[in-house]
């Protein structure tokens, strides 16, 4: 074989599997300066290679055919397709995707045994905590919200938090508003977050709102308290829906990409709830047509 052909398809095969083997990223497009013209709106970006670390600050990858590293904002990353995903893996997520709580909550416990990268193992445990709480089990969907908070979390994983972006029609019961109400006052943030969320279709709605406005007012957790500025959204009444919904746009078009979906499904129920119903069905389009990225309540 002709020594320059052979080199060439060598060559070609090494690119078919590195791109075969390597990580993806979908990452927001930066947001515009003040100098810049926002008319033109920016394509999300996609690169692969290999994911070094992703942290609550930062994504280092090394982009394929490069050797040196690239550096991201963590609240820039909206998805990610990894190269490698183990067997038990795949297997949770398939059945999360089947709402197969109950499974999938196992699943995804003893998928951690594969040992995949710590950004790997948190997004899996919090697919475990939202496999608890539509299982019933809140108690350990805060447990799990619990230890996930002990060390900072990049926002794709925040976005997955189990937090009741709606009425949780046939998920929240006697035993779910018991774990929230004895994890109300934890020392965890994200734990009063999901708690507080929770609890504002119970009759424990006046404690929740306070534990929301707090936790809003904490500048020491930003995401936290924008996360929960949002869910505050559903303790709105009716006739002041209409009023609200222009701020709450604003609002929400402020916020990373990576964690607008469950805002948006809380802004879908309030709007249409308040018949304002062109609103809600443009924002619910918005989610079918097209999603940020996969979300749970989706």
């Amino acid at each position: 074989m002709n020594r320059i052909l052979y080199l060439t398809i060598a060559a070609l095969l090494l690119v078919l599997q590195t791109a075969a083997w390597a990580d993806k990223v979908w990452l927001e497009p930066t947001r515009p300066t003040a100098a810049q013209s926002d008319w033109y709106p920016q394509a999300i970006q996609t690169h692969t290679g290999e994911i070094i670390a992703l942290d609550a600050k930062q994504l280092a990858m090394r982009m394929a055919g490069d050797e040196k590293e690239s550096l991201f904002a963590a609240h820039r990353v909206i998805w990610i397709e990894p190269s490698e995903v183990g067997e038990k893996q795949a297997a949770a997520i398939k059945l999360f995707d089947e709402k197969k709580y109950d499974m999938a909550l196992r699943g995804s416990l003893d998928a951690l045994s594969e040992r995949p990268p710590v950004w790997r193992q948190q997004w899996l445990s919090m697919v475990a905590a939202q496999a608890a709480w539509r299982s019933s089990r809140g108690a350990i969907a805060l447990e799990l919200v619990s230890q996930l908070d002990r060390r900072p979390l990049p926002p794709i994983a925040l976005a997955w938090l189990p937090i009741a972006w709606r009425n949780p029609r046939g998920i929240s019961g006697t035993a779910t508003t018991d774990a929230a109400l004895k994890r109300l006052g934890d020392p965890s943030s994200a734990v009063r977050l999901v708690a507080a969320s929770w609890l504002l279709s119970s009759d424990r709605r006046e404690a929740a709102v306070e534990t929301l406005k707090t936790l809003s007012a904490d500048h020491s957790r930003p995401v936290i308290a924008r996360l929960a500025e949002t869910v505050l959204w559903r303790a709105t009444s009716p006739p002041e829906v209409a009023a609200a919904a222009g701020r709450w746009q604003e609002r929400l078009d402020a916020l990373p990409i990576v964690l607008q979906v469950g805002p948006t499904v809380a802004m879908v129920e309030l709007l249409s709830n308040a018949n304002q119903d062109e609103v809600a069905e443009r924002l619910k389009l918005s989610l079918q047509l097209t999603p940020p990225h996969p979300h749970p309540d989706l």
